[in-house]
């Protein structure tokens, strides 16, 4: 390969190119200006007046003659001399007027490898993807290191230029490029006597240097090919066909030009196009690719683009039928969108400035979205079917790219089209994913209609979200029965939330767990930690994150956030958003570490838009939030909702209102349920609800259970059911064991328990007791203590921890401390 290959302009000096390592060291050599130095004429006149001096003062003819003569003849020379460096400098100019680019530096041609594809007149494609080789390199390679001037022939949209430009800046890359500016950049340049030697010639779409036969021809590129340049063109078949001889006219214009260069021809075969689909590593590229070839795909798809955003004003109407193909597709209905459902949608995309479209402007517009001559003759921007119009695939990706909202006037069209369960149960998620979920609604219940087992499936969650539990379940029933995995999975999942059969449910699980699917996977893991096996938990949410479902990922980030984590949770929390997350679990496990973290905006926008998804957990905590703020009607309905999905916090509030409803068989089903999930809370409401009811015995295995899991709350209110029997006593040895693990409710029970057994020895062990879980914040401590104060005359004291206690909601407090201020310090 040629290193710092200049420009020699001259007619002589041709040599053949040897690309293997030679180097042609012609330059450019330019000048700021062309025209007579001012000190020649000045130097005849000096001449000529020494000589008419010296003459006058005697001095010999022989030396006064010469230099009359030299002056003489500067003076007639002068004018010759600058009219020739006139035109060296009009050959610059030409030079620079003919090309297309300009190097760095003094260099009047760029180095191959500074030139950007744009400037090869490469068509710009708006998806990204690396070159992909063709079958046709290897002979361009061949042709062009052979010395012999390449034509690339082929389609519209072949590709040609984009391969040619490519082996050029691979290959020559330190070569530099002449781009003839068409259609007379050739003649130009070759008209006052330039050759440039040693470059690469680059005449893209050769036919307009060849319309007048006086821009280019055939002695020319021999020429230029005979000073060592490399000459490359492309053209489209079409029109080398077009200069092809016939019985008519023997010899055509142009046609032996053409006959200077070796063809390589790059047609989209169906081999290659396999191939080069199989190697795109892109899905959309690669069914373009096999419907269009590449060429036409990458670079069609550019022209395709600019026409249909040219038509904003050119052919509205004709664009709108456009965009309407492009969003039926879209939507999931991959069948054509009919013509009338197409003009119906119209106005859709007209724009609130198009008050009227005339018949005669949709057929117009039609004829423009069809006519295919601004695709090359390959493609228009639609195709019109007997079924309806199909939209030009590239444009429908880069629509899609670009999230432009689907019109509702589309998404109710599509709920009433005419297409198979899959098509409708397709169009169904992507409604969903557009928060069309009326739309959504509808077209499951289609496709279920219609025999879908997916769509079955997705039916199911949509009951599910409107609380129809029940017939939800029918139809998981239904798709299970067909085989569908995931069916199964809810219907197991179903069944669990309602409580009944879970030997069943559990059965199933493992069933479609073992089968493969990931959700079933991530549920086993729940109903095993659950059950207190917690390796086989935790190794089956691992697995269920891995093969991709969401509520695993989920799950297996809140273990690793327990372990603490919370960088790593927070990635697989973000990996089950990014997925689509309908369950709404990986939002609210975000908004949890947003609140951690104090982001309280970001934690209540995640928390609402997992409400939004119907997650039963955030609905909890919504409803707690809610009824904090005292908007206790929007309490109940969350509350009610996770219930219904079997939340355990929505389980518990729910359980409350029926037992003070005196429900107390639902009630206490309620709390069991949300006793089995783990909330703690609910265990002390189903104590209370058994010492309200008479069931101590009940109520006290009820708080034993939650004592053991270090349930303060518990804790106090066994305390309390004991006081009430004056048992102390028995719960001693209980409340020992909690203020050991640090329990100021524990320690305050100790120290009552002492004092009512009214030994003298326990006595000052209480008092230390009493005082630990005061100096701890416990309330009945404060009241406690405040009230032995007071007895023992120290008001001060007793006043600073009964109000201490009554700031923080005690009431028996508040009244003893009333009861000090009113009675001059008696309690």
């Amino acid at each position: 390969m040629s290193q710092d290959v200049h420009i020699n302009f001259s007619r002589d000096n041709r040599r053949t190119p040897d690309w293997k390592g030679s180097t042609l060291a012609s330059e450019w050599k330019s000048r700021k200006r062309g025209e007579l130095k001012w000190w020649f004429p000045a130097s005849a006149v000096a001449w000529g007046a020494l000589a008419i001096f010296l003459g006058s003062v005697g001095w010999s003819p022989w030396v006064v003659v010469p230099l009359g003569i030299l002056g003489v003849v500067g003076l007639a020379i002068g004018p010759f001399l600058k009219e020739k460096a006139k035109v060296k400098d009009a050959s610059v100019t030409t030079r620079l007027q003919s090309m297309l680019t300009k190097g760095s530096g003094s260099a009047l041609a760029p180095l191959a490898d500074e030139v950007p594809l744009n400037t090869w007149r490469v068509h710009k494609s708006r998806i990204e993807v690396p070159y992909l080789r063709r079958d046709a390199e290897e002979q361009f390679i061949t042709a062009v290191k052979n010395a012999e001037p390449v034509l690339v022939l082929g389609s519209s949209m072949a590709g040609k230029t984009r391969m040619a430009a490519q082996l050029i800046k691979e290959n020559f890359s330190d070569t530099r490029v002449f781009i003839p500016d068409a259609p007379d950049g050739v003649s130009n340049i070759l008209n006052v006597g330039d050759i440039p030697r040693g470059h690469v010639i680059w005449l893209d779409d050769l036919e307009r240097y060849l319309r007048d036969p006086k821009d280019l021809k055939a002695r020319w590129i021999q020429e230029l090919q005979s000073n060592g340049n490399i000459l490359v063109a492309t053209m489209r078949s079409t029109s080398y066909e077009s200069f092809m001889p016939n019985s008519e006219e023997q010899s055509k214009s142009g046609w032996d030009t053409l006959q200077c260069f070796t063809k390589v021809y790059l047609t989209d075969e169906t081999a290659e196009s396999v191939r080069l689909a199989n190697s795109s590593g892109n899905p959309e590229l690669s069914m373009g690719i096999m419907n269009y070839g590449l060429g036409t795909y990458l670079g069609g798809g550019y022209l395709a683009v600019e026409r249909l955003e040219a038509g904003r004003s050119s052919k509205p109407a004709g664009r709108a039928f456009v965009l309407a193909a492009i969003d039926w597709q879209r939507a999931g209905v991959t069948d054509p969108i009919p013509r009338g459902t197409a003009e119906n949608l119209l106005y859709a995309y007209l724009g609130s400035t198009q008050s009227r479209v005339t018949s005669s402007e949709i057929t117009e517009g039609l004829a423009w979205a069809t006519d295919k001559a601004g695709g090359g003759g390959l493609f228009g921007l639609v195709e019109e079917t007997d079924e309806g119009l199909r939209p030009f695939d590239y444009l429908v990706d880069f629509v899609s790219s670009t999230n432009t909202p689907i019109p509702y006037s589309l998404w109710l069209a599509v709920e009433r089209c005419v297409a198979s369960g899959s098509q409708l149960n397709r169009a169904g998620v992507i409604a969903e994913a557009s928060g069309q979920l009326p739309s959504a609604a509808v077209l499951f219940e289609r496709a279920a209609m219609q025999g879908d087992q997916d769509g079955m499936h997705n039916y199911s969650i949509s009951l599910e979200r409107q609380d129809q539990i029940v017939e939800a379940m029918k139809w998981d029933q239904k798709a299970a029965d067909a085989g569908n995995l995931q069916a199964l999975t809810g219907l197991a999942v179903k069944m669990l939330r309602s409580g009944e059969q879970t030997d069943d449910a559990l059965r199933m699980l493992r069933e479609a767990a073992d089968a493969g699917d990931g959700s079933a996977m991530a549920n086993l893991g729940v109903v095993l930690l659950e059950k207190g096996k917690t390796a086989e938990g935790f190794e089956w949410y691992r697995r269920a994150a891995d093969a991709g479902s969401a509520l695993g990922m989920v799950n297996y980030g809140i273990q690793l956030e327990h372990q603490g984590d919370e960088s790593a949770a927070k990635a697989w929390y973000e990996r089950a958003k990014d997925r689509g997350d309908a369950s709404g679990a990986a939002h609210f496990q975000l908004s949890m570490l947003a609140d951690k973290l104090g982001d309280k905006d970001e934690a209540d926008r995640l928390l609402r838009e997992a409400v939004a998804r119907r997650n039963p957990t955030a609905m909890g905590r919504l409803g707690m939030i809610m009824a904090g703020q005292g908007r206790h009607n929007e309490a109940k309905t969350l509350f009610e909702g996770a219930a219904q999905r079997g939340g355990a916090v929505g389980l518990a509030m729910v359980g409350r209102d029926l037992a003070d409803q005196g429900k107390y068989p639902q009630a206490e089903q309620h709390f069991k349920r949300a006793i089995a999930q783990g909330l703690l809370g609910a265990v002390t409401d189903l104590d209370v609800m058994y010492a309200n009811t008479g069931r101590i015995e009940e109520a006290k295995e009820q708080y034993m259970a939650a004592i053991s899991a270090n349930d303060d709350v518990a804790l106090r209110n066994y305390g309390g059911l004991l006081i009430h029997e004056k048992k102390l006593a028995e719960g001693e040895e209980t409340f020992r064991r909690a203020a050991a693990h640090g329990s100021a409710v524990g320690m305050y029970f100790t120290a009552e328990a002492l004092f009512a057994g009214g030994k003298a020895d326990d006595q000052a062990e209480a008092l230390v007791l009493l005082e630990q879980a005061a100096s701890l914040g416990n309330l009945d401590a404060l009241c406690e203590s405040g009230r032995r104060a007071a007895d023992e005359g120290d008001l001060e004291e007793a006043r600073l921890r009964l109000r201490k206690a009554a700031d923080g909601g005690h009431t028996y407090a508040a009244e003893c401390l009333r009861l000090i201020e009113s009675h001059g310090g008696e309690v």
